[in-house]
């Protein structure tokens, strides 16, 4: 008896052997990893492709220092954080710079340095009674941080008192006081009990470099010219001087020198007189004279106690030259010795 059709083909549709199917499986899950790997290496070579997200940088210049912080990390920012001194206490913890700059897209991430305020050197006015100005000009710049001054010197009036002569005797404001920012020191200075005289010596006859020597010599201020009228002899020697010699004086008054024009000056140098006049002084300030020659070497032509006002020496430098005037350490005025133009 025969079997009928869809009978056979239910058979010949039998379960495939489990080698078979085993391999079937096997190739099927090889080929979804290397579906999904696939699909992995395309996503991340698309980020890549995108790069790290971007942000702006926030303005916290003037924050305090914790409020800074949280504004930066808000924008996936990391701060590096610098500490230094100014000149203003009120800035003490507060941010005074940044890097970038407020405004610039950067990538999420990116390091932003901070400047932060550690405050300032000194926070009080010392005790300047019993020093002289000399000594508070240089306590002063002890203080300083870089080019920035938590004190500088202001007023100084001048009075006579039992105590030696340019010692401070008041001060405004008064020590303890504390500081809000940059301050300017009022001094008052003894100029002793009476007021100092001497007798003026002569300059008569002196070459001006010895004249300039023996004045700085004897903190004596002086103003030097040229003699208008041409006379015969020497060159470069004094011929006149104001006061005359023997003069009863004040140690403040200065002398004028007149002296008679060089005469032989060497090729490439020039023969003037320098003159300037300064503020006056109530007591006496650190005055000096330096040199650049023009390969940039510098010389001290002369330092003394000066009371200010006019100030006239001569001088024989090279072209290019420049003499630089200092009261103290600061720069007053600055003067550049040039050659002459021939005018056709």
């Amino acid at each position: 008896m025969k079997r009928l059709s869809f009978l056979r083909k239910n058979k010949d549709r039998g379960e495939l052997p489990p080698e078979r199917r085993l391999f079937r499986v096997t190739v099927w899950s090889f080929m979804g990893m290397f579906a999904i790997l696939l699909l992995s290496s395309l996503t991340a070579f698309l980020l890549v492709l995108r790069g790290p997200e971007e942000t702006m940088v926030p303005d916290v210049a003037g924050e305090e220092l914790v409020e800074a912080l949280v504004s930066l990390q808000e924008r996936g920012l990391y701060p590096h954080v610098q500490l230094r001194y100014f000149s203003d206490p009120t800035l003490k913890g507060r941010v005074v710079n940044q890097n970038p700059a407020p405004g610039s897209v950067v990538r999420v991430g990116r390091r932003i340095n901070l400047m932060v305020s550690q405050g300032a050197i000194i926070e009080e006015v010392a005790d300047f009674r019993g020093f002289t100005i000399a000594e508070v000009q240089a306590e002063i710049q002890d203080l300083g941080s870089g080019s920035t001054r938590v004190l500088s010197i202001g007023n100084v009036s001048n009075v006579f008192d039992d105590a030696p002569p340019g010692t401070v005797i008041a001060q405004s404001p008064e020590a303890g006081t504390q500081l809000s920012g940059s301050t300017s020191l009022d001094l008052v200075v003894s100029r002793g009990p009476d007021i100092e005289t001497y007798s003026l010596p002569t300059y008569l006859g002196m070459e001006w470099r010895d004249a300039l020597q023996v004045l700085v010599r004897d903190e004596v201020p002086f103003v030097f010219r040229r003699e208008n009228e041409p006379t015969p002899g020497r060159s470069g020697v004094v011929v006149d001087q104001e006061p005359e010699p023997g003069t009863e004086i004040e140690t403040s008054t200065p002398v004028t020198l007149v002296i008679r024009n060089e005469q032989d000056v060497p090729e490439g140098y020039e023969f003037g007189i320098f003159d300037r006049t300064l503020p006056d002084y109530a007591v006496s300030v650190e005055l000096t004279a330096v040199l650049v020659d023009p390969e940039g070497e510098t010389s001290t032509l002369f330092m003394m106690e000066h009371p200010g006002g006019r100030v006239a020496f001569p001088y024989e430098q090279p072209y290019g030259s420049t003499i630089i005037l200092y009261r103290f350490d600061t720069e007053v005025i600055r003067f550049p010795v040039t050659e002459p133009v021939d005018e056709d």
